[in-house]
This record gives structure tokens, sequence and C-alpha cells, in this order.
């Protein structure tokens, strides 16, 4: 068998960090795979809300002091009370949701044997024998003035074609399919 799935039953004590837990879990089945020793760990997506919580605080914050400051009618400094409140709101909620958001990215574990994907409350086992690693340039066009960048990818997919994850090819990544070639995975 491929890979083999463990549930929430397997989850980590309540009360640790989401990333904790999941390394947790990830060692747990990577133990009754016979996996081996750790050798990454890559969270797997994210988000911006952080930059867009204060992206839209700055934004509001010049109309806000205006609306506020200017000799308006009332609903008029109502509308900058509002847009200031939202300027101090936003980053806060962002924050917040920053914070919390740790629990819920999936990642990826690579141990000598294999990887181990984790996400809220599972963990499904790949040996390295069962994984092709794949890299990919991606060109794409930047601006009004048609600059090109080029971004290094590594895809890791099962042998029967389905993507299990892809990622930049930074010193990480590198790193994990330095590991993953050792340990048997296929080009």
């Amino acid at each position: 068998m491929a890979h083999k799935k463990a549930g929430a039953g397997s989850g980590a004590p309540t009360g640790r960090s989401g990333a904790s837990a999941a390394a947790d879990r990830a060692a747990r089945v990577a133990e009754r795979h016979g996996f081996g020793a750790h050798r990454a760990t890559r969270a797997l997506g994210g988000g911006d809300a952080g930059c867009a919580g204060f992206g839209a605080a700055v934004v509001l914050l010049a109309p806000g002091i205006g609306l506020t400051a200017g000799s308006h009618g009332t609903a008029v400094t109502a509308l900058g009370a509002a847009f200031l409140a939202l300027a101090v709101a936003l980053p806060l909620a962002a924050l917040r949701h920053e914070r919390h958001r740790d629990g819920r990215l999936p990642r990826m574990h690579a141990f000598d044997g294999g990887l181990v994907l984790t996400g809220r409350t599972d963990a499904v086992a790949h040996p390295w024998r069962d994984i092709r690693v794949v890299e990919r340039a991606e060109t794409t066009t930047v601006g009004q003035g048609g600059n090109r960048m080029t971004v290094r990818r590594l895809r890791f997919q099962h042998v029967g074609g389905q993507v299990l994850c892809s990622m930049a090819a930074d010193a990480t990544a590198v790193e994990i399919a330095r590991v993953a070639l050792a340990g048997g995975a296929h080009t």
C-alpha cells in the first residue's frame, strides 16, 4: 500500500501550537512506517492576511483623518470615524487571524524513508519509492513593461501522477529533494 492515513485519533495534545502538533503527528506516523530520522519540514501555503490588513489600514487612515478633521457635516464626520475605526481594527483582526492559522496550514515533513503530509487532523505517509520529484521552471510576465520572471519549483507527486505538493525551489525544498532522491524517489 502506497500510503496510510492517521486520523484525528492520532492528534496531538491540546494546547500545543499547530506546528508542534503537526510535527508530533508526523513523527508518530513516520515511526510506524519506519521512515527513520526527520530531515526537514515545510509549511505548504499560508496567506497574506497580515499584509492585507496593514495595507487596508494605510489606505483608510488618510481619508479617515481628513474626513474627521475637516468642517464637514455629521454624516461625513461619522464616515471618517468609521474609516479610522477600521484602520485600527483591520490590522488587529489580521494579526489574530495569522496567529491562529498555524494549525490550519498543511505541512510536508521529510524523513529518510519518506514524506508525511499533515493537515488539520490527519497525516498521510508516502515512502520515497512511491514518489517522483519533478523540477519545473515557470515563466510569467510581470507588470506593464512585460518583464519576464522565472521561478523554479519542485513538485512531489505519486508515481501514478497525483501531485502531492509543489513548492518554490529554495534551500529547504532542494534539501528535501536531495533526501527524497537518496531515499529512492524517482525523477
